[in-house]
């Protein structure tokens, strides 16, 4: 589902391995944190503490970060190539920008003055 929602969008969809060891790795360091090496790997643990990097990492979002990384890492050079085109959003015809005066940003240095 996740691949036809960015296909249909314009959007990249790289998968990640399955067996990508996301929530045994520190996101700072890359290195294994030896407590989930172990076989402790019990999803009650939520926060570990990382011996390499001394930070306490939330597991959901160094799990998050990990693959992200890995995504980006995998992604074959030139995928961003259709920004050079022109058609980086797609265009959908019912979409129709506001001429409201609130929608104006007033802002300090912007162009879009009042």
């Amino acid at each position: 589902m996740l691949k036809y929602k960015a296909q249909r969008f314009g959007h990249v969809y790289q998968e990640v391995d399955r067996f990508f060891p996301s929530s045994q790795l520190c996101s700072e360091t890359l290195l294994p944190i030896p407590m989930l090496q172990n076989g402790y790997d019990s999803l009650g643990v939520r926060f570990v503490d990382c011996p390499h990097c001394l930070k306490l990492h939330d597991r959901d979002i160094n799990v998050a970060i990990n693959i992200r990384n890995e995504g980006l890492r995998l992604l074959p050079l030139g995928t961003s190539a259709s920004a050079q085109r022109g058609d980086v959003r797609p265009k959908f015809p019912e979409r129709k920008k506001s001429t409201k005066t609130e929608a104006i940003p007033n802002e300090l240095g912007s162009l879009h003055l009042p």
